[in-house]
């Protein structure tokens, strides 16, 4: 199926900004809800500022259910600086802003905050789901559930290599990572998961303006420059590391053969400069008897 990126900003907003029913079952998979999801009305995704000089946010989707919970949901492409700032920033912002001034603090909703992510951010391998909300440090049990925030972080879900297409959850992380796989399905299975269908047959290039197309290609075009930019510089990082680490074990050892030629110990100078001992020794043989 010739299909536009499922993680593009078209492609998510066609899917889950005009599609209430394909958002919820997104939600209902993935955030920790006490009870789930029935009815969403979708908000202006726009988060203005108290202040007129304040930041101004725009998030991918925002919508409320029946019951007045709030929920935003973004995905992200590239790594973007202070973005775990931003996502608290736009969280705190819609809790707050819930309530008219008359209103009882006893009738302020959760706020959820669901955030996609084809990039990694956090250094463990395999730990690809991160649910963060307010709790104590002396005691984690101990927790106020009015503002979550879920991360999750695609490339180590695709890294495991473990999924079970029978489950929903890892039907939706399939599409985002390895919508292809759905190619193999026979008609009558793929015919089974009729949300995940419906998803992939919103995103044929068909049903998109050529103006759409022409922004999704300029999309695309930022997405390569970006990976590119990022490769150079991880290399030019790395070559300047093994440049600085190449002239500090020239200055160490110098500094070694003084610090034996001064008389200090070979089990001084080994551990002075990291080094082992039996280099040590063998410095001192070479270069000092």
């Amino acid at each position: 199926m010739n299909i536009i990126d499922t993680k593009s900003d078209l492609a998510f907003k066609k899917v889950f900004g005009e599609k209430p029913h394909l958002l919820i079952s997104l939600l209902n998979n993935f955030l920790p809800l006490q009870y789930p999801i029935v009815e969403i009305q979708y908000i202006n995704p726009e988060i203005i500022p108290d202040k007129e000089d304040g930041k101004n946010s725009i998030v991918d989707v925002h919508c409320v259910d029946n019951h007045g919970r709030s929920f935003i949901v973004e995905m992200q492409v590239a790594r973007q600086t202070g973005f775990t700032k931003r996502i608290l920033m736009n969280t705190a912002k819609v809790y707050s802003r819930q309530l008219s001034k008359n209103e009882s603090y006893t009738l302020a909703q959760p706020v959820y905050s669901l955030n996609i992510l084809d990039h990694r951010l956090k250094p463990d391998e395999n730990q690809w789901y991160h649910h963060y909300t307010f709790s104590s440090r002396n005691d984690h049990n101990d927790y106020i559930e009015d503002m979550q925030i879920i991360l999750i972080e695609l490339p180590k879900w695709r890294k495991l290599n473990k999924f079970d297409i029978s489950k929903p959850q890892d039907r939706w992380l399939m599409y985002f990572t390895e919508p292809t796989l759905f190619d193999r399905l026979s008609p009558e299975e793929y015919a089974r998961y009729t949300e995940i269908s419906e998803a992939m047959e919103s995103l044929e290039s068909k049903n998109f303006t050529p103006e759409q197309i022409r922004g999704y290609e300029l999309y695309l075009d930022s997405i390569r420059q970006y990976h590119t930019t990022m490769t150079l510089e991880r290399q030019e990082g790395r070559e300047e590391g093994r440049k600085e680490g190449r002239q500090e074990a020239i200055k160490n050892l110098s500094s070694a053969l003084s610090d034996l030629k001064a008389g200090c110990s070979i089990d001084e100078v080994a551990a002075k400069y990291n080094f082992d001992r039996e280099y040590v020794e063998e410095l001192r043989v070479q270069f000092i008897l």
